[in-house]
């Protein structure tokens, strides 16, 4: 009997141990961008993976970021567009992408009248993020030599909505489903897709510190490997997906309707897959890609110091 309390009270022990508390934040307030954790959370995978982990958004007023959050200790995990993490990195904040979940980019121009090429974006009124979100778009504008007078929003589609603006940037699994929901089917002749014009940018990525990285290693692989199991049973149960995602939603009091998240869900998805394959895959970011970016932040002087990419992609 005591032989078996011992071997109980050792298993237990070691049941402990094993277990891990995670903090992930992402990048946004909940919605079905997210699906993928939300669903490796609810389905147990990060739980068969020894971890215990806890999804904390930043809020639409906070002053907080889940980069942020991760610097401050508050989270071990957080999402993060690579542009952004670039610009972090160059700026002496220690990150390092464990995971690339997005191969394309969804940012797309939308015009009140037909645009057919960035150039025409000249002279423009156009709205985009007050903070974050659009550095992209600085990098064009220093590259093509043109002007656009930039009117910032924090979030929403009411500048354009009310002919505030002559366009205005989205994402195309946002602000764009928005747009559409509100105004009607809006011409493919009046949409700008900056991937159109062989500008590669993936975005969404998760992140650690380094030093995270260099200590827990093992535990980051668990968390990675679980969320690409939540992310594969998305794909097979949409529905089951939304549902989630608008569970998330009303228990953190964000407004949306199942049709914005539907379609929020299929868009992301697509850009998760390779544009040129079609499959998903979760690659890194190709080493060439990634110096282009670096470069163009460099010439536009968003950064003053090269990334390196051994040090920022593992």
């Amino acid at each position: 009997m005591k032989k078996c309390i011992i071997l109980l009270a050792s298993l237990f022990f070691a049941v402990d141990v094993y277990s891990q508390t995670i903090t992930f934040a992402p990048q946004w307030t909940p919605q079905a961008q997210f699906a993928g954790f939300y669903m490796a959370l609810e389905k147990g995978y990060y739980e068969n993976e020894g971890l215990d982990v806890k999804i904390v958004h930043p809020g639409v007023n906070s002053t907080t970021s889940s980069v942020r959050m991760l610097l401050e200790g508050s989270a071990q995990i957080a999402g993060q567009q690579l542009i952004q993490a670039i610009v972090e990195r160059s700026d002496g904040m220690p990150v390092v992408n464990v995971m690339q979940i997005t191969q394309q980019s969804g940012l797309w121009c939308v015009s009140r009248n037909p645009i057919s090429t960035p150039e025409e974006m000249n002279g423009m009124k156009i709205g985009r993020w007050k903070v974050g979100f659009s550095e992209f778009c600085d990098m064009l504008e220093s590259y093509k030599g043109i002007k656009v007078n930039w009117v910032p929003f924090i979030n929403g589609i009411n500048l354009y909505v009310f002919g505030a603006v002559d366009a205005t940037l989205c994402y195309s699994y946002s602000e764009f489903i928005s747009l559409e929901l509100a105004m009607g089917k809006i011409p493919e002749s009046n949409i700008l897709k900056f991937s159109d014009f062989g500008y590669v940018c993936p975005e969404d990525g998760l992140y650690v510190t380094k030093e995270y990285y260099d200590n827990h290693k093992d535990i980051i692989d668990r968390f990675v490997r679980a969320s690409k199991m939540g992310w594969n049973y998305v794909r097979d149960h949409r529905e089951e997906a939304v549902d989630l995602s608008l569970r998330y939603c009303r228990e953190n009091h964000i407004e949306t309707n199942r049709a914005h998240q539907s379609m929020m869900l299929d868009e992301y998805l697509r850009l998760q897959c390779d544009p040129q394959t079609g499959r998903v895959d979760y690659s890194k970011v190709a080493e060439p890609v990634f110096n282009d970016i670096v470069g163009a932040l460099l010439n536009t002087g968003y950064i003053t110091n090269w990334v390196q990419y051994n040090e920022t992609i593992k």
